[in-house]
């Protein structure tokens, strides 16, 4: 019996075995499948590795606009609609320029515009500092700051150009913007101003709520080209918070669950108007319901000693246009006196931006320049100047923006703007590139809570107030501004003339300064620095030794020589070619002022004396007309230039000056022009002529040019 059961116990054993290699083999297999899945991720992020490597090489040439193979690395493998912050961890530091380019580009700057002795005394200056034991030391500073900060200018330009300024804000850094063309010089898109109102709010939420989600895409220059964004989350709920020597930026973060207000102006009252409640947005509908209430709450409040109607409550904002050590002061002596009034203080700058119901109309569509000024600076009773942006709807409809400049610069706002103008006018709506976002919505009615002050608790108030009220009126009686618009003429035409076109508008302007002031002066106009990782703006110093040769030129009336209309077409041409190219190196992070500026800061911060240089009459220049070009179109370009804003202006940065923002488009060019001076309604519309009539001449300069095709 036990030989037979032998074959079967070997046969057992057999099978044993044979289960055991099956189990190898599932094992094997099970490893294999495993290490080939790994070896699947491990390629897929040696590839992922590869991409970002080649997309971060490619960002530290592209911005130059001339390496044909960053672009393409950029335009394949960078993505079709990267988000918001997709590049910003990759973008370039801004580079440091070598000392000796930058002091040969600034002494060449200030060379047209000094005496032979002057400039005999910066270039010794220079040459002394050039190979110093000091020049060394702050060189070292500065390659210190380049190695450890993500740029190593943005938070001293923070500090040094903004937060340390103590001038007013709404002269001082200050800006604006205007309603779209046809509202303005046409029929309102809407006639009812709540209404108008309200749906602006929604389109601002709009565009809020996509930054939010990330879904707003990374700006691309050219389509490809990415740019800094990290302005864009600051756009709304921030506010410059005033400090007796420094003020600081205070952003309100609003949880994605959260609840979320605006303060809503009438006159003097002010309100808490929520537009989000435990994450739901509240309707346009209820909105306008409740600004409709708020105003009519305002309008019929009984008279106070502060006034009547909608300004019978303290004018707690006109503080705000205070000197800022001033207004810290009285902020912190009206917080400090009342529970109430920091509660109130505390709704003001959490709110998201301020809408302004304005009691009086623009003068539209007649001209603009009442919208223009009050958009500009008002009477100081309607904003809350400290805010990100002041939305101003007036009684005919018509609208502006008032923005602070400290936490952007003004294409970041202006985007948000461009979506929200877009998106509240019927007209229009259809073209806009960001749809109405998801989520749910708050239909039932809202109220808007009127903030309460209590100013007994500083006996000081009234003075503070009427004080306020007479600095104000001297901060502004120096200003005229207005616009200056030539709707037959614009970039297409300029083009035909071999001259860029912004390098023909900076002529233009050096012509009409040189009539104005009777010399040469100091120009600055502002280049972006958002290619490289938190950059802001360099300085583009205009007036150049071929700018104002051609301008002294063409002011002399050279081209009504013999032979003289083909030299001053040379002259023009040569200026713009140079403008052109110190424009690029500004924008590539080859400019010098800022780097200048820096030296001196590097000698303040750490403790040693400041070189001589920057005791030389040459430094001590000030920028007598300042300019600035903003794009009105950044992402609806196939919107036609009679549906969005004419652009907007700033006050001068010295006394006497003149600020000038101007907005070449295909077919036109609007002129904002500011003027600081004894007689500004005079000398506003002697240099608003001076341009005009350089105009005129510059296009008679190339009467013969070919025909734009239209």
């Amino acid at each position: 019996g036990s030989k037979a059961l032998q074959p079967a116990g070997e046969e057992g054993e057999v099978a044993r075995m044979l289960g055991m290699v099956n189990k190898m083999l599932e094992m094997n297999k099970a490893a294999l499948g495993a290490a080939l899945l790994v070896g699947a991720f491990a390629g897929l992020w040696l590839l992922q590795m590869a991409r970002k490597a080649l997309v971060r090489y490619a960002l530290t040439k592209a911005f130059k606009g001339k390496d044909k193979l960053s672009l393409l690395i950029l335009k394949t493998l960078g993505g079709k609609r990267p988000g918001l912050l997709d590049y910003q961890a990759d973008l370039p530091r801004l580079p440091l320029p070598p000392l000796k380019k930058t002091l040969e580009k600034w002494l060449a700057s200030v060379k047209p515009l000094i005496t032979l002795d002057q400039y005999e005394d910066a270039r010794v200056a220079v040459e002394e500092f050039e190979g110093s034991e000091e020049a060394k030391y702050l060189t070292r500073v500065l390659r210190d700051r380049h190695k450890t900060l993500p740029n190593w200018l943005t938070d001293w330009w923070l500090e040094f150009a903004y937060l340390r300024q103590r001038a007013p804000l709404p002269t001082g850094s200050n800006f604006y913007s205007t309603d779209q063309h046809e509202n303005m010089f046409g029929d309102v898109c809407t006639l009812d101003p709540i209404r108008r109102a309200s749906d602006l709010i929604v389109g601002h939420l709009d565009f809020k709520q996509w930054l939010d989600e990330g879904s707003k895409p990374c700006q691309l220059v050219g389509g490809v080209v990415p740019v800094c964004m990290e302005g864009f989350p600051l756009v709304h709920g921030t506010t410059r918070v005033p400090g007796e020597g420094i003020d600081k930026l205070r952003t309100h973060v609003v949880p994605a669950d959260g609840d979320a207000h605006v303060l809503l102006m009438v006159g003097s009252t002010l309100f808490k108007l929520p537009v989000q409640i435990k994450g739901k947005r509240v309707t346009s509908d209820s909105l306008e319901a409740a600004i409709r209430v708020a105003v009519k709450c305002a309008k019929e409040a009984k008279s106070t000693k502060f006034g009547s109607g909608a300004y019978a409550q303290p004018n707690v904002s006109l503080l705000t246009t205070r000197e800022r050590s001033q207004w810290a002061k009285n902020r912190t002596l009206l917080i400090c006196g009342s529970s109430k009034n920091c509660m109130s203080m505390d709704a003001v700058e959490e709110a998201l931006f301020t809408v302004v119901i304005h009691d009086a109309a623009t003068g539209c569509p007649k001209d603009n320049l009442e919208l223009i000024k009050e958009a500009m600076h008002g009477d100081g009773t309607r904003m809350w100047y400290d805010k990100c942006f002041n939305l101003i709807v007036f009684s005919d409809s018509r609208v502006a923006w008032h923005y602070e400049h400290t936490f952007a610069d003004a294409p970041v706002p202006g985007c948000a703007v461009e979506h929200a103008l877009v998106a509240s006018n019927p007209r229009v709506s259809h073209l806009r590139v960001l749809p109405e976002p998801k989520g749910q919505r708050f239909d039932k009615m809202v109220h808007a809570e009127m903030l309460q002050w209590d100013t007994d608790c500083v006996r000081e108030f009234d003075g503070w107030v009427a004080d306020a009220r007479s600095e104000f009126g001297k901060l502004t009686g120096d200003i005229a501004c207005g616009e200056v618009d030539f709707f037959d003429f614009g970039i297409n035409h300029i083009k035909t003339f071999k001259v860029s076109p912004d390098g023909f508008c900076q002529a233009a302007l050096q012509v009409a300064s040189l009539r104005y002031f009777g010399r040469h002066v100091l120009t600055y106009e502002s280049a972006s620095l958002r290619a490289f990782r938190r950059g802001r703006t360099e300085t583009i110093r205009s007036a150049t030794a071929e700018m104002t040769a051609f301008a002294k030129a063409f002011a002399a009336g050279e081209q009504s020589k013999p032979g003289g209309k083909e030299r001053v077409q040379g002259l023009l041409r040569s200026a713009s070619d140079v403008h052109s190219r110190i424009s690029k190196q500004a924008s590539a992070g080859e400019g010098f002022d800022r780097h200048m500026l820096s030296l001196k800061l590097a000698a303040l911060t750490t403790g040693v004396p400041a070189p001589r240089i920057f005791e030389t009459d040459a430094w001590k220049l000030e920028f007598e007309l300042a300019t600035s070009q903003s794009p009105i179109l950044q992402e609806h370009m196939k919107a036609a230039p009679t549906v969005m804003t004419h652009g907007g202006g700033f006050a001068p940065t010295s006394d006497p000056g003149v600020g000038v923002s101007y907005h070449p488009q295909r077919e036109r060019i609007y002129f904002h022009v500011s003027v600081r001076s004894k007689d500004p309604a005079k000398d506003h519309e002697r240099f608003c002529q001076y341009l005009r009539e350089a105009f005129a001449g510059m296009r008679a300069l190339f009467a013969d040019a070919s025909a734009v095709e239209v």
